[in-house]
């Protein structure tokens, strides 16, 4: 497919230039005819579908398997990272004086989840970073005897850092600690391999890189941890036998769905199902390829116009995230947005996150618009 082809199944590149997908993605032509085939299903032709949509859900955990390097029994589907990091946190066995080790700039989805367990004896320590940044002996070094966990960020939300998740692992298994992973930020924009990388449990929404929409997400629990999470209980998290509901024989299923617990989000399923489809038939290593030339490009451009990156050059690191300081951040969104263009302002920091289908003359225009900015405006010395 061409980048112009590509570009025509996101219908907004014709008058806006979206740089904000480390926020909300745009849906795709492709994810809103699967929604709307949906709906118009459950309208008209097909209202009581639980079970002829279960091959969409199955086929979606498959692709999503696909992405991360696993099986389909290892993944099941969430309403999103937060709830999938409670699925973690509430189902350990934790004692008190148990800890938890993570970094000090982590989004908060993946750290309340874990500071809620206070009540139960159990405490975190924060990892120190720079500018977002962190090594592998600052990790290290929050490892304590009671410490029990390390979950981190593939990517940090604002400094774009990708963890090094090889090394990650192998400090994790090391000290024989649970890793776990907020994919959000990556999945979807890089490739990863579970498995391979020794990922104990992976968390992840759809609406940021994966481009499937809001209110859908999916969990990955491997093998070696799944007989240590005692999972929540629904209905749909073991074998249903539509002829005896009043046995109440609670068994759970001997994989991923046992943490299923009720009446799936179809519409998020189905919007899922469409955006793997087209993520894979365009290829995770190009994509992963084309974020990284884009971030990559646009961080130049930044660096010529004399602005300081949050974060880290180093391309080890690189992820499709580009944070900048800017005396004026509200401002500079503000004159973006007037010409079409959107980014993010966190922690009083102007992020850009392009994308795979994203152009370079998209970033040139940015770039300009920047500049122009900066012509008009009384910065700071």
């Amino acid at each position: 497919m061409t980048l112009d082809a590509l570009r025509q199944l996101f219908p907004h590149t014709t008058d806006l230039i979206y740089l904000n997908h480390a926020a909300v993605a745009p849906l795709s032509r492709p994810v809103v005819a699967a929604i709307d085939q949906q709906v118009e299903e459950r309208h008209r032709t097909h209202i009581d579908n639980f079970t002829a949509f279960q091959p969409i859900w199955d086929e979606t955990k498959a692709r999503l398997a696909r992405t991360l390097g696993t099986t389909d029994d290892r993944v099941a589907v969430m309403p999103n990272t937060s709830w999938a990091l409670n699925v973690l946190a509430g189902g350990l066995d934790w004692h008190p004086g148990d800890r938890i080790a993570l970094p000090a700039c982590e989004f908060p989805s993946n750290v309340y989840p874990f500071m809620n367990l206070q009540h139960r004896g159990v405490e975190v320590d924060f990892i120190p970073h720079t500018d977002g940044t962190f090594t592998l002996r600052d990790m290290e070094a929050a490892i304590t005897p009671r410490t029990r966990l390390l979950t981190l960020s593939y990517v940090q939300f604002i400094s774009g850092f990708r963890a090094d998740l090889a090394a990650v692992g192998a400090l994790c298994r090391a000290h024989d600690l649970v890793f776990s992973v907020d994919g959000i930020q990556g999945v979807g924009a890089l490739q990863l391999d579970v498995e391979a990388l020794g990922i104990d449990f992976l968390a992840c929404g759809g609406h940021k890189w994966l481009m499937a929409g809001q209110g859908i997400g999916f969990l990955y629990c491997s093998e070696r941890l799944q007989p240590q999470l005692q999972p929540p209980a629904g209905w749909l998290h073991g074998p249903v036998d539509w002829e005896r509901f009043f046995d109440y024989d609670l068994t759970f299923f001997p994989d991923a769905r046992r943490f299923d617990l009720g009446t799936a989000n179809q519409l998020g399923i189905a919007a899922m199902h469409a955006a793997q489809g087209l993520y894979h038939e365009l290829g995770p290593a190009w994509c992963e390829e084309r974020v990284l030339s884009l971030a990559q490009y646009l961080a130049r451009g930044l660096d010529r116009l004399g602005f300081a990156r949050y974060g880290t050059a180093d391309p080890a690191h690189a992820s499709g995230i580009v944070a900048i300081h800017h005396p004026e951040p509200d401002a500079l969104l503000d004159h973006l947005r007037a010409r079409g263009i959107v980014a993010s302002v966190r922690n009083r920091l102007v992020r850009f996150a392009p994308t795979w289908y994203n152009s370079e003359a998209e970033l040139d225009a940015t770039l300009e618009a920047i500049k122009a900015f900066g012509r008009v405006t009384i910065l700071p010395a």
